[in-house]
């Protein structure tokens, strides 16, 4: 019965202009939802947004429905692009004043400011970091640094591994160096990942190669680095926030002379918007091999209010 209903069907087809998420009702009672890009007598040229393009029989073809958007005539498949459908990525911003301890080379309080940046789009993902922190302990100052890094992210949708890559640049007073840039790439692998309504957790590992190169340092030729590193992210609940990790940079040429960073940071909500975070950070900083007069260890911990915009 079904079969006296095609060709008609076809006809009538050959002189609509292309429906758009047209959905096909074949003869087994299936449906597909598809574009329908060329029509022939006895089959129909069509394309699934997973199955691709493809030809599928007139006689399998029970009815035709359309969906309410029409193109106009004249327009073709080839007039649309799927680009024109994306949602432009948003870029997620914050900024975070604060209030702090410091015990590097000195011991005092401090005060900083910090930015951050990411977006995702198309499984890739890129962060910009930039600080600054300024400690003075009477009338003289015993903290004054700027960094500033640029991260990126290749995540493989349906895999336990990330390819990241990392670039930083950090400027100090009180150090064994002024100036110095940091930089590698490796991979990244889930070791454990759940997500339950508000909660999720993830624990990865970080493998990786990279360089380091001091100025005006008496260790200023280029370091080529190992990097291996365990990195935490936890919901607690809508409100609370915990992020860790921890990295070691050995040097490929003498393993005693590496660095080993830390940090942590704890954020709980403030508003309903999520737009205003009370945030507590702590960064850990330990060189093995430093100028001599300077200290080993750098720690510095962190209060503040973070916006995020």
């Amino acid at each position: 019965m079904a079969r006296h209903y095609i060709y008609p069907i076809v006809s009538i087809l050959l002189f609509l202009p292309s429906l758009q998420g047209d959905i096909l009702v074949l003869t087994s009672g299936e449906k597909l939802e598809v574009t329908v890009l060329e029509r022939g007598e006895s089959s129909i040229k069509v394309r699934h947004k997973i199955l691709g393009d493809f030809l599928i029989q007139s006689d399998n073809i029970s009815s035709i429905e359309p969906s309410v958007e029409v193109k106009e005539i004249g327009e073709t498949n080839e007039d649309h692009h799927p680009e024109d459908d994306e949602v432009p990525s948003k870029w997620n911003q914050e900024i975070r004043l604060g209030l702090g301890y410091q015990k590097g080379q000195k011991e005092s309080s401090d005060i900083s400011i910090s930015y951050h940046a990411d977006r995702t789009k198309n499984e890739h993902k890129v962060t910009l970091d930039l600080s600054y922190r300024l400690a003075e302990s009477g009338d003289e100052k015993t903290l004054n640094r700027f960094s500033t890094s640029l991260g990126n992210v290749w995540l493989q949708t349906g895999s336990k591994w990330d390819i990241f890559t990392n670039l930083q640049f950090d400027w100090a007073e009180f150090q064994s160096w002024d100036q110095r840039l940091l930089g590698d790439l490796g991979v990244q692998y889930d070791f454990f990942k759940t997500i339950e309504g508000e909660y999720e957790f993830t624990l990865s590992t970080r493998l990786g190669s990279g360089f380091r190169q001091e100025f005006n340092s008496d260790d200023d030729e280029l370091i080529p680095e190992g990097l291996l590193g365990l990195l935490l992210d936890w919901s607690v609940s809508k409100k609370q926030t915990i992020t860790a990790d921890s990295t070691w940079y050995p040097d490929y040429d003498d393993s005693s002379n590496y660095r080993l960073v830390t940090n942590t940071q704890w954020n709980l909500q403030l508003d309903s918007q999520n737009k205003l975070l009370f945030s507590v950070g702590l960064r850990h900083e330990y060189n093995s091999v430093v100028d001599p007069g300077i200290k080993n260890s750098d720690l510095q911990i962190t209060a503040g209010i973070k916006y995020l915009f």
